[in-house]
């Protein structure tokens, strides 16, 4: 098995609480100067981009910014950035960069298509590479190195996101308690979850392929659970947002269709949620349920809810991973594989 998994595991909850340190008053100041450059017109687009996890962390943030900020925003897979558009590279953009190393070779190849881009933000794990030498504010977790497939990177990196976001929208105020919030969250549920880990691979099996499921922030906990699920235990997965899934998979649903809904907050789009909860079981398929407490469904005879603590909204889905993290070690191991161990591909991606 590998322990080096598990240990990175483990180490969310310090890795967490050490992001309230990110939040000085130079990078505020270096923010709303940011935001400032925004309001003046200086900047009429802003790009959030990044790779595999590092570009579904960013989900949330770019839906938020989208309905906060008086400038477009759009969230690009960096290797279609930089392929198909890379005249978006210019001067009156803001391109915020997510990557675990800022090293992988699409984000290493947009620094060196950078023509003007007015404002540069990284966001890694260590300090030192190409992507942070490139920006011009630089965000780095150091949550100290990671070996295996993405856990402690991914949720430190989605909080550094929010982190970045709050502070660009006027609302720094909260985020020391609530970073100090969601790390005492993290480590409740990381003790609670193996207890349940057998009654959920019971449930979803090991076999079938996953289908993930999620609206609004959560889907970013969708996209990254069957990205997990393929890396750590070699499964066939897919991940839908709610509204996808009507359209044409939910006809996969029968007797045997195992998925995943991420419930997210108790907001606008709870009700068509759990609306298609009802009709998976009803069509004889199983869905494991991972909620907030204030929003978990009733169980089923085809269904089962795991509640998560309550944290900031913009903050659930660094929660809503970690069973699917933990998830892995026996799935992996009852489909014969050693979790999370890379077998086709390496940690950081050097081939375009």
């Amino acid at each position: 098995m590998s322990q080096s998994y598990l240990d990175e595991i483990a180490e969310q909850p310090a890795a967490i609480r050490k992001l309230a340190q990110l939040v000085t008053p130079d990078l505020i100041e270096k923010v709303q100067a940011i935001r400032a450059a925004i309001d003046r017109g200086d900047v009429q687009h802003v790009i959030l981009t990044g790779m595999g996890g590092s570009l579904y962390s960013a989900y949330g943030t770019w839906l938020r910014l989208s309905q906060s900020l008086p400038v477009p925003v759009s969230l690009w897979d960096t290797s279609e950035l930089i392929q198909q558009t890379p005249a978006l590279l210019r001067s009156g953009a803001m391109v915020i960069a997510i990557s675990q190393s800022g090293e992988s070779v699409e984000l290493c190849r947009m620094t060196e298509l950078d023509a003007g881009v007015s404002v540069k933000v990284a966001i890694t794990n260590p300090r030192d590479n190409t992507l942070s030498c490139w920006a011009t504010l630089s965000m780095a977790t150091e949550v100290g190195p990671e070996q295996t497939v993405s856990t402690k990177t991914y949720t430190a990196g989605l909080a550094a996101l929010y982190i970045l976001e709050r502070i660009l929208t006027g609302h720094a105020d909260a985020l020391a308690e609530e970073i100090a919030t969601l790390a005492g969250a993290v480590d409740a549920l990381l003790a609670s979850l193996p207890a349940k880990l057998d009654e959920m691979l019971a449930f979803l099996g090991h076999d079938a392929p996953l289908t993930f499921v999620g609206r609004g922030a959560s889907f970013a906990s969708a996209a990254m659970a069957a990205l997990v699920t393929a890396e750590a235990a070699k499964a066939p997965t897919q991940a839908l947002s709610g509204g996808q899934f009507r359209h044409g998979p939910l006809e996969l649903v029968r007797e045997g269709f195992r998925s995943v809904m991420f419930l997210g907050g108790p907001g606008a789009t709870l009700d068509l949620n759990l609306r298609t909860v009802a009709d998976i079981t009803r069509l004889g398929g199983g869905c494991l349920v991972i909620a907030p407490t204030n929003a978990a469904a009733e169980p089923s005879s085809h269904g089962l809810v795991l509640p998560l603590p309550t944290v900031a909204e913009g903050l659930l889905p660094v929660l809503e991973i970690l069973p699917i993290q933990l998830l892995m070690v026996p799935m992996a191991l009852a489909r014969g594989f050693e979790p999370a161990k890379f077998l086709n591909g390496s940690k950081i991606t050097v081939i375009e």
